[in-house]
């Protein structure tokens, strides 16, 4: 010892003390703007044309939110690697397929780019994909519904036949196709934060 005591100041103390006043105002700014925050990863764009072919078409509006939000994040010049296109990443032989199945007044470069066209077909899709997987009968899960609009409808009715899958989400650890499994986990956990926060 040489006889000096280190005080408060040269210890650095007062460092400590504006880290923490720091992170404690951090804390209570997120705690009270948590929903805007949440919002803010949670977007509500086209909510307007979401909504209206929802209710025509009898689709969860908020299922369709996280389907976008998961696709495409909103983006409706979105592109993926194996070709899908726009805010719910039709692929173009699938918009083709849609538009003649619902008589549908677009273009099939309509239905890939333009963010109101592109919704319709989606939800339209999705209303097929419920149809056919029973809304009102055993299977009414909505992660099959997902799992068919990722992976297709052949590979799922390809697991359930073959007892691979049985289309619940409690058995989504079954599902062959790694990316199906975690775009279905992510769909469905998105869709219960946007449920949370807006319905």
């Amino acid at each position: 010892m040489n006889g000096k005591t280190r005080g408060c100041c040269g210890c650095g103390c007062g460092t400590y003390i504006f880290v923490i006043i720091l992170m404690a105002a951090c804390i209570c700014a997120a705690f009270h703007y948590k929903d805007q925050i949440l919002e803010f990863f949670y977007p509500r764009d086209y909510e307007e044309t979401i909504s209206a072919n929802c209710e025509e078409y009898r689709v969860d509006k908020w299922l369709v939110m996280a389907l976008i939000r998961e696709e495409s994040s909103f983006n409706p010049d979105a592109v993926s690697g194996a070709g899908a296109h726009g805010l719910m990443q039709l692929m173009p032989a699938t918009a083709e397929w849609l538009i003649g199945k619902g008589g549908f007044d677009m273009s099939a470069a309509d239905a890939l780019h333009a963010p109101g066209d592109n919704i319709r077909l989606g939800v339209y899709y999705l209303s097929l994909l419920f149809a056919s997987y029973g809304k009102d009968g055993p299977l009414t899960d909505p992660a099959i519904v997902i799992a068919a609009y990722n992976a297709g409808i052949g590979s799922v009715d390809a697991w359930l036949a073959e007892g691979i899958w049985d289309g619940s989400e409690e058995n989504l650890s079954d599902i062959p196709y790694a990316e199906t499994r975690r775009h279905v986990e992510h769909v469905l956990r998105s869709w219960r934060i946007y449920q949370k926060l807006y319905q």
